[in-house]
């Protein structure tokens, strides 16, 4: 009598739940946001965009398709794919993101707030930016291209920024065409360069840097770090190649409003000292990411 296999569901506890609750909510309120600018600003200038939005936009402008069902139906194969290679808790937080956006656009009426396309493309730029920034910052996507360019890869090893940048050269070659005005694709140029730049900004709020230092004082230099700096030091090992000598290398991680205080301290203890500056766009663990600045008025 063979035994059946019993499936049961993995245990999530509260405080996962309570996280992806909250990660909903806000991307809840982003999506509100990109509607808002999408309906005040970039659709009635008849702008483009990225990715499957602006394939969207394209076909509004030539056939009068609603936007935001555009984007959900497109975007349905893409999440059946990006479940393959994704993780589930990404793709369930893209589903969400794209149903708010897509029920947003097409239901939520706000009036137009300017027909000046300078202002129009520098302010979507900057609504979009702050939205899709949070979004990702939480956990989440903007589905569509966003999948795509993971998987792609993901799968060939180019860069995801170059795939992404593909397909919306694309999609912006394609809406000057249709339109025969290449000021469209202009504008939409600078606002997909601006929202970028806004995106930027929230997924790494701090650039930070990595220091190596290489010092026969290293230890007077460790100190001044700890007590001036405030931040951590790590002492490496190491053994130069041409005098086969053993010697310490200090390694800290300082944000870039740091980065000068770092310098005059070095040469101040030691003028001699080998120090390369590298760049962390990523750290993880304890790490204070305000300024000096900032530090101060907590």
């Amino acid at each position: 009598m063979s035994t059946a296999t019993r499936w049961t569901m993995p245990k999530v506890s509260r405080r996962e739940v309570m996280t992806f609750a909250w990660q909903v909510i806000v991307i809840l309120l982003c999506e509100a946001l990109n509607a808002v600018a999408y309906n005040a600003l970039i659709i009635p200038a008849k702008l483009l965009s990225g990715g499957v939005v602006g394939g969207a936009l394209l076909l509004n402008q030539l056939f009068a398709l609603p936007v935001g069902l555009q984007t959900m139906i497109y975007n349905i194969p893409i999440f059946i794919v990006g479940y393959r290679y994704l993780g589930r808790r990404f793709i369930a937080l893209s589903v969400v993101g794209v149903a708010a956006f897509s029920i947003f656009t097409d239901n939520l009426k706000v009036p137009i707030l300017t027909r000046e396309t300078m202002l129009i493309a520098i302010f979507g730029g900057i609504l979009t930016g702050i939205a899709d920034g949070i979004i990702l910052r939480t956990g989440g996507s903007t589905g569509g291209f966003d999948i795509i360019g993971l998987i792609v890869s993901r799968r060939s090893g180019v860069p995801t920024g170059q795939v992404f940048m593909g397909f919306n050269a694309v999609i912006i070659s394609l809406g000057a065409l249709a339109s025969n005005n290449i000021e469209v694709a202009m504008y939409t140029l600078i606002m997909l360069f601006v929202s970028a730049r806004v995106i930027d900004q929230f997924l790494s709020p701090t650039p930070r840097r990595a220091v190596l230092i290489i010092s026969v004082k290293h230890k007077e230099i460790a100190a001044r770090i700890l007590s001036d700096l405030h931040r951590g030091v790590t002492y490496l090992e190491g053994r130069g190649a041409y005098t086969d000598r053993e010697f310490y290398v200090l390694m800290c991680v300082v944000t870039r409003f740091e980065l000068m205080e770092m310098r005059s301290l070095v040469r101040s203890i030691d003028p001699d000292a080998f120090t390369v500056v590298l760049q962390a766009p990523d750290v993880f663990g304890r790490f204070d990411l305000t300024s000096p600045l900032q530090r101060l008025f907590r």
